[in-house]
């Protein structure tokens, strides 16, 4: 064997060594991945306070451009907070819920609905903004149903919605 062969040879090992460990990263990565809070607490901070004021939009209609783009900011909220429900935190059954393809489902499924609202929100639009808080809270309770039961917020700054004496 050449020097030039044997230099070949070599970098292809290294090549296939690199690439390998590159493709194991990325798993090590994402089972290191938690966020610093429990699960349920992101629930009752980010997931309650930024999808009430979208489903109760339905009955207390939007009468402002501000207010409109406060729906779309609390809806992209809600999106960006139904990906976090599929990270585990601290809480004692997360990192159980979130091995579940049923959580990783609503997970998505709370992120689409609120991708719709963010949607419904810029082209202010009343029926399609009350179509998605219908489609949220759909999501919220089977989850809720399939998950937790007994145990709505944990009572995590009290069991009443932030917004349900409005």
């Amino acid at each position: 064997m050449n020097i030039f062969n044997i230099k070949k040879l070599s970098f292809f090992l290294m090549a296939t060594l690199m690439l390998g460990a590159c493709n194991e990263a990325p798993e090590q990565v994402a089972a290191e991945v938690r966020l610093p809070i429990s699960i349920n607490e992101v629930m009752a901070s980010l997931i309650n306070h930024s999808a009430d004021p979208i489903w109760i939009a339905a009955w207390q209609n939007p009468s402002s451009d501000r207010d409109w783009r406060e729906l779309e900011h609390l809806a992209r909220q809600l999106q960006v907070g139904g990906a976090l429900l599929s990270i585990p935190g601290t809480g004692p059954a997360d990192e159980a819920w979130t091995q579940r393809s049923e959580w990783r489902e609503y997970s998505d499924q709370l992120s689409a609905a609120a991708a719709r609202a963010v949607n419904a929100a810029r082209s202010q639009d009343i029926e399609l903004i009350s179509r998605a808080g219908d489609e949220i809270v759909d999501v919220c309770e089977s989850c809720h149903i399939d998950f937790k039961p007994d145990l709505p917020t944990m009572n995590i700054y009290g069991e009443l919605s932030p917004t349900a004496s409005n």
